[in-house]
C-alpha cells in the first residue's frame, strides 16, 4: 500500500513533559523540532518558519521518548514515498526518494533490545531503499505514525516495556518468589579472529633431484623380495643403459649385514613407461639414482659421486651466522662438514700440601688434543648431494656440489642473509611534584607577679618563682654514714668530696616586666613545583645474541640493598638497552666482624637516585608493529638513617613499573601513567580545653599541613629504521647551547 507524504510543519507544542531523548547512534544530530520543555527534540522546523527542503545523503537515527521510540531517516527529502507492510516477523518498508542519493556510512544494521529491536536495518541505493524492523522475541510491534518535515522522515513507534536492569531484591514483607526479567541480554558477536598481515614470502621451483631422466619400452614384470640390485640390472639392460651399484663408503664394513635390510623389493608392473618402472624401484629400495651418459648410478649417496666437473662456491655472509646458514642448509639435506678439537688434560702425581712425609710431591700434568672431523646433515631434502664447510673468522660458507645444487643452495642463502630491523624507541618520561605546606601559630606570653605564662604555639608553659625546678641531674648524695644521705642541690659546692653542681636555672620570666602581654603570630604557605624531564631515544634491534660481559655490566649499575635494583630486563643480549641517569648514594653497609680484635669493617652499597630504563625489543615484524617491554623506575632519597659504627644510608623512595610485552604500530605513541603517589600530613599541637574553642581556639594552638604529590608519565613512540633513510635521530642533532655548537665546530647552526 502506497503513502504519499507532503511536507508537515509543526504548528503546536506537544502538551505533555518527556524525558530528553538518548542518541543512540553516533552521527550528526538532527534539527530539533519545537516541543514543550522536557520533552525530547524531533525532527520538525518552528511553527511560521517553514525549511528550505533540500536532499542529501540518507543516515539512520534513533531517538527514544518516554512512550515511543523514533526512526529518523535524515537527508530523505522533499515529498518521500512510503510502502509500509506488517509481517510476523517484523515491519518491512519500501522507500521512495524525490532524487537520487546515497547512503551517508553505507548500509547499516543496529541492534537495540532494550528497547524492544532485535534488529533495524537500512540499505539500498539511488532512489529506492529498504527498512527492515524485526522485534525481541515475544514483543509485539504496531505499525508506527508516519510523519515528515521536508528533509527528514520520521517513524514513530510505541515502545514496549523496557527489562529492569538492577539487581532483584527480596522483599521480606511478603513470600513468594523474587521476579526475574523477561529479558535475556544478546550473547556477544561470534569470535572474530585478528587482522592477518602481509607476510615475504619468497618461492622456488624445486625439481626432484632423485628422479632419474630415462626412456625405455613399456616394463612387464613380476618380483617378489628380489635383490634391488638385481631388479635394477634387469630394468638397466631393458633400457640398453649399462648399470654400476655404488657401495656405501661409511657403511663399507657393514655391507654384509646391510645389504639384506635394503635390497629385496617386491614389485609388479603391466605395460608400465620405463621412467616410472626404474624410479619406482629405486624409490622402493630407499637407493638414489642419477644418469650419466648412458650410464645408470644408483646407491645410498649415488647423487653425491658424479664423473662430471662439480662447481664450488664461496659465499661471504653480511647478516647472518655462517654456522646458522649452514645448520639450515644441512636440515635440507646438506652434508656440512666441521673440525671438531677435544683437549683432554691429565695430571698425576700427589699436591705438596697433601704429600706425606717422606714421599714424592711431584705433580704432572700431561695434555693430549684430538682433531676430528666430523659431516652431518639430514637423509632427504632438495640439497641432498651439495656439501658445505665455514669460517667463523670470515663468516664465509663453502658450497661444493652440481652446479643446480649450488644454485638451489644460493638462493636459501639469499632469503637467510636479509636485514634484520632496527626501531628508535623515542622515550620521554616526566616526572611532576607538587608539594604545599601551610603552618600558622600563635604564640603569647603574659606575667604577674612572680608567674610568667608562655603559648610557644600551642605548647603551655608556666613558672612561678625566681628558679625553674631542679632536674634529676641536679641532685646528689652525701653519705654521712650508714643509712644516712640528704641531697644537694642549687650552687652549693661539696669541698672536694663531691663535684660542685651546675647552678640552678633561672626563670626567664625575670628578665620581663610584670603585668604585661607579649603575643607573636607565625603563618607561612610554601609551595613547590618541581618537574624532571628525561626523553631518551634508543636504538634497538630484533637480534637476541649474547652480549659477552653484558650481564657484569648491567650488574654494577646497582648492587644489592639499593632502592633501584638494577634492570629488570637487564642487557645480556643485543636487543636490550639500560639507560641511568642520576647519583650513587649509599644505601645499606654490609658489616663483616674484625679478625683477632680488630674493628668490623662496613662494606658500603650503592643504589641510584635517579632514573632508570631498560627496554627490549622483541619482534619487530613487516607490517610495521614493534612489540617491546620496558622497566622504567624513578627513585629518589627522602631520609637518612644512622648505621651504628658505619655511617649515614639513605632511604630511597621508589616509583617502578614493568610495562609487559607491549605491540604498538610504527608511529604510534604509547602512554604509561597511573603511577601517583600522593601524601597530605596535619599536625596540630594546643592546649587542652582551650585549644578546641571555637575562634579563640587558634590563638592557643599551632597547626602544620602539608600535602605531596607525584606523578610519572611515561610516552614511548617507535619508530621504525629503513636503510633508505637519513633519518632525524642523529644525523639532524642541533646543539642548543653556544658552547656546545662551538664543541661540534658546525657553522651551519
Amino acid at each position: 500500500m502506497g503513502r504519499h507524504l507532503w511536507q508537515r510543519f509543526a504548528t503546536a507544542a506537544v502538551a505533555t513533559a518527556v524525558p530528553a531523548f538518548a542518541l543512540l547512534e553516533a552521527s550528526s544530530q538532527a534539527a530539533p523540532r519545537q516541543t514543550a520543555a522536557g520533552a525530547a527534540p524531533v525532527s520538525s522546523p518552528a511553527a511560521g518558519s517553514p525549511r528550505t527542503a533540500s536532499s542529501g545523503p540518507l543516515q539512520l537515527q534513533v531517538r527514544r521518548l518516554g512512550n515511543a521510540v523514533e526512526l529518523v531517516l535524515e537527508g530523505a527529502g522533499p515529498a518521500p514515498q512510503l510502502q509500509q507492510s506488517s509481517r510476523a516477523n517484523g515491519w518491512q518498508g519500501q522507500l521512495t526518494t524525490a532524487s537520487p542519493s546515497g547512503l551517508r556510512s553505507g548500509p547499516q544494521r543496529l541492534s537495540l533490545p532494550e528497547l524492544g529491536f532485535q534488529s533495524v536495518s537500512l540499505d539500498g541505493s539511488g532512489t529506492s531503499y529498504n527498512l527492515s524492523v524485526t522485534p525481541m522475541p515475544g514483543v509485539s510491534m504496531a505499525r508506527p505514525v508516519v510523519s515528515a518535515d521536508g528533509v527528514n522522515l520520521i517513524l514513530t513507534f510505541p515502545s514496549s516495556p523496557q527489562a529492569s536492569l538492577q539487581t532483584n531484591r527480596l522483599d521480606l514483607s511478603q513470600p513468594g518468589a523474587v521476579p526475574l526479567p523477561t529479558y535475556a541480554p544478546p550473547l556477544q558477536p561470534r569470535a572474530v579472529a585478528p587482522p592477518l598481515g602481509d607476510m615475504a614470502v619468497g618461492t622456488m621451483t624445486l625439481r626432484n633431484p632423485g628422479y632419474v631422466n630415462v626412456s625405455g619400452p613399456p616394463v612387464t614384470m613380476t618380483l617378489k623380495n628380489a635383490p634391488a640390485k638385481d631388479a635394477l640390472m634387469a630394468l638397466a639392460q631393458l633400457g640398453g643403459y649399462g648399470f654400476v651399484y655404488l657401495e656405501d663408503s661409511s657403511l663399507a664394513g657393514q655391507a654384509i649385514q646391510a645389504a639384506p635390510a635394503i635390497g629385496n623389493v617386491s614389485i609388479s608392473f603391466r605395460g608400465e613407461s620405463y621412467s616410472r618402472a626404474l624410479n619406482s624401484t629405486l624409490l622402493a629400495a630407499g637407493l638414489q639414482g642419477k644418469k650419466e651418459g648412458n650410464m645408470i648410478f644408483a646407491g645410498r649417496n649415488a647423487l653425491s659421486k658424479s664423473f662430471g666437473p662439480q662447481l664450488s662456491k664461496v659465499y661471504r655472509l653480511n647478516q647472518v651466522n655462517a654456522n646458522s646458514a649452514a645448520d639450515y642448509l644441512a636440515n635440507l639435506g646438506a652434508s656440512v662438514t666441521k673440525t671438531n678439537t677435544v683437549t683432554t688434560a691429565v695430571t698425576q702425581g700427589v699436591a705438596q700440601g697433601e704429600a706425606v712425609s717422606s714421599a714424592a710431591n711431584s705433580q704432572t700434568t700431561q695434555s693430549s688434543t684430538q682433531t676430528t672431523v666430523e659431516a652431518y646433515g639430514a637423509a632427504s631434502g632438495p640439497l641432498v648431494g651439495l656439501r658445505a664447510t665455514t669460517d667463523t673468522r670470515l663468516s664465509t660458507i663453502t658450497l661444493v656440489g652440481d652446479s643446480s645444487l649450488v644454485i638451489v643452495a644460493e638462493q636459501y642463502l639469499r632469503q637467510l642473509d636479509l636485514r634484520q630491523r632496527q626501531v628508535a624507541l623515542s622515550v620521554q618520561i616526566l616526572d611532576v611534584t607538587l608539594e604545599n605546606d601551610s603552618a600558622i601559630s600563635n604564640s603569647f606570653a603574659f606575667k604577674a607577679g612572680n608567674s610568667f605564662i608562655v603559648n610557644d604555639a600551642g605548647s603551655l608553659i608556666g613558672a612561678t618563682g625566681s628558679f625553674l625546678p631542679p632536674t634529676g641531674d641536679q641532685f646528689n648524695t652525701i653519705s654521712g654514714g650508714a643509712g644516712n644521705a640528704k641531697p644537694i642541690f642549687g650552687d652549693t659546692a661539696n669541698q672536694g668530696i663531691i663535684p660542685p653542681l651546675a647552678p640552678a636555672p633561672v626563670n626567664p620570666g625575670t628578665a620581663y616586666s610584670a603585668d604585661n602581654f607579649y603575643n607573636l603570630v607565625k603563618a607561612t604557605i610554601q609551595s613547590r613545583s618541581t618537574k624532571i624531564l628525561a626523553s631518551p631515544t634508543l636504538i634497538l634491534s630484533e637480534e637476541s645474541g649474547e652480549l659477552a660481559g653484558g650481564a657484569e655490566v648491567a650488574a654494577t649499575v646497582s648492587q644489592s640493598g639499593g632502592g633501584s635494583a638494577g634492570a629488570t630486563i637487564g642487557r645480556p643480549r643485543a636487543n636490550e638497552s639500560f639507560v641511568t641517569v642520576g647519583e650513587q648514594v649509599i644505601t645499606n653497609y654490609t658489616v663483616s666482624p674484625g679478625q683477632n680484635g680488630a674493628p668490623n669493617s662496613c662494606q658500603p652499597q650503592f643504589g641510584i637516585s635517579g632514573l632508570t630504563l631498560g627496554a627490549k625489543v622483541l619482534k619487530i615484524d613487516d607490517n610495521g608493529f614493534v612489540t617491546f617491554a620496558m622497566s622504567p623506575s624513578v627513585t629518589a632519597s627522602t631520609r637518612t638513617q644512622r648505621v651504628e659504627n658505619c655511617g649515614f644510608i639513605d632511604i630511597l623512595a621508589v616509583r617502578r613499573l614493568d610495562t609487559g610485552n607491549a605491540r604498538i604500530r610504527d608511529g604510534q605513541t604509547l602512554i604509561l601513567t597511573g603511577v601517583i603517589s600522593d601524601s597530605d600530613t596535619q599536625a596540630v599541637q594546643k592546649w587542652p580545653i582551650l585549644g578546641d574553642i571555637p575562634f579563640i581556639g587558634q590563638f592557643f594552638r599551632g597547626s602544620a599541613g602539608g600535602r605531596d604529590k607525584r606523578e610519572l608519565v611515561i610516552m614511548v613512540t617507535p619508530r621504525i629504521l629503513s636503510d633508505g633513510d637519513g633519518g632525524g635521530f642523529g644525523y639532524g642533532y642541533q646543539p642548543s647551547t653556544p658552547q656546545a655548537r662551538e664543541f661540534m665546530g658546525s657553522s651551519s647552526y
